[in-house]
């Protein structure tokens, strides 16, 4: 259920922000990139910081559930802020309110982030099961997720009277969700290792930092996320700027219903082949699954020219069929063998520093995506596109906007699947060091 907040908070503003400051506000997209940037910089600050705060906390509760409590509530209350920026502000104060808003809700969000995702990298020691807990996560994160796609065409019904107040009206419903499922895991959740660090020293947060950067299965996972983040993520925002200007010529209550759509799909698939990538990590192992998932992604960039299209706009809705696998089972995958990673960890130090690798991850995470941000925002401006042309952009303005869509993934996921190889903790190895943890335990 803790995927829910999650994606509401990642997802969320990530998705809504170009819709509703740019195409309805008319802010430059490159300001609302840099004001998002600057947010996600200090959100990961937030993250290394959180991190090191929820290693060391020894309370009767545990180090992880307190703060989920205090930040499912804290987040539920800051959300809503985000989308109440008064219409009648300039296009200035605008970009000022919405970087206040969001630094507001990411210093709270943080508090429940953390602490929350370092939870579900220590619920099971078992190798296999660790891609099933990664796998329920993303599920039930791809529910909020299919809301957010659909956030925007429900804005613009017409039981509201503008889309302002419909926004408001959903930050409000995304708030309240965020409350409800945030709540979940700190009331129902469980510390497997709450015993076991009861007398582990207390760690720095450079020093936490340090070990998770100096461990080489992380920087491997790391790199090939950072690569995806900035190339993938950052272009695939451009997905509804295609369709608005190029498939429906400025029309932005349709593309938003056949996002939306698209969405729908995307959420119903996840559903089928979610389970099929754990089952198939069990078999066959993590990374090599993984490897095909990364060449999944390059053909789906292959395919986006013939799918986007004005002549058929509906043929879009084979592109989550196409684009399931790199989706959903590269963070499938990658997040179950950070768990494997903290007993690679435990093997070298002797200590459960699952906070230390959590606060990491997310720092670089949002660090690359507070990158994709700025960049998304510069290659909008740089290629000429100008909002007040509406759906009559210049023909070089829409195929550069096209290349950039398409290409990424081709380049990015090719990269990817280079450093995959090196990868060097597969089945065999995580079952020597599962051995030999449980034997130093005293277990077996």
């Amino acid at each position: 259920m803790g995927g829910i907040p999650m994606n509401i908070g990642i997802e969320g503003v990530k998705s809504l922000a170009g819709p509703i400051y740019n195409v309805l506000l008319g802010v430059n997209p490159a300001l609302i990139g840099s004001m998002l940037m600057i947010a996600r910089l200090w959100d990961a600050v937030c993250d290394v910081i959180m991190g090191s705060i929820s290693d060391n906390t020894r309370t009767r509760w545990g180090r992880r559930r307190p703060f989920i409590f205090v930040g499912a509530i804290l987040g539920a209350i800051c959300y809503p802020l985000i989308w109440f920026v008064p219409q009648s502000f300039s296009h200035e104060a605008a970009a000022v309110y919405f970087l206040c808003s969001v630094l507001l809700f990411y210093s709270v969000f943080t508090i429940f982030y953390v602490p929350f995702f370092t939870l579900t990298l220590e619920l099971t020691p078992n190798y296999s099961q660790r891609t099933k807990v990664s796998g329920t996560l993303l599920l039930f994160g791809a529910i909020a997720t299919l809301a957010i796609t659909w956030a925007f065409r429900a804005a613009q019904s017409d039981i509201f009277p503008n889309a302002f107040i419909g926004i408001r009206t959903v930050g409000i419903v995304f708030g309240a969700a965020f409350l409800i499922f945030g709540l979940m895991p700190a009331i129902f959740g469980r510390e497997r290792f709450q015993a076991q660090i009861a007398n582990q020293p207390k760690q720095k947060i450079l020093t936490n930092l340090k070990v998770a950067l100096g461990a080489k299965p992380f920087r491997i996972l790391m790199g090939m996320t950072v690569l995806i983040i900035l190339g993938v993520m950052s272009f695939n925002s451009l997905g509804l700027y295609v369709n608005i200007y190029y498939v429906f010529g400025g029309d932005t209550k349709l593309a938003a219903t056949l996002a939306g759509m698209t969405g729908t799909i995307n959420f119903a698939l996840a559903w089928v082949f979610v389970p099929l990538i754990t089952k198939f990590a069990k078999k066959w192992g993590k990374e090599r699954v993984l490897s095909l998932c990364l060449i999944a992604g390059i053909c789906t960039g292959l395919t986006k020219w013939l799918l986007y299209t004005p002549a058929h706009p509906y043929l879009q809705l084979f592109d989550p069929i196409i684009s399931i696998l790199p989706n959903f089972g590269f963070w499938v995958l990658v997040n179950a063998m950070k768990a494997d990673i903290c007993d690679w960890d435990e093997l070298q130090s002797g200590m459960r520093r699952e906070g230390a690798f959590a606060s990491a991850s997310t720092w670089l995470q949002k660090f690359s995506s507070a990158l994709t941000f700025s960049l998304t925002g510069l290659f909008l401006v740089l290629i000429g596109f100008q909002q007040s042309l509406g759906g009559h952009q210049p023909p070089e303005t829409i195929s550069a906007l096209r290349l950039g869509f398409i290409l990424s993934p081709v380049i990015v996921y090719s990269l990817a699947l280079l450093i995959l190889r090196t990868y060097p903790l597969t089945p065999a190895r995580m079952g020597e060091i599962r051995a030999t943890l449980e034997a130093r335990r005293g277990q077996i």
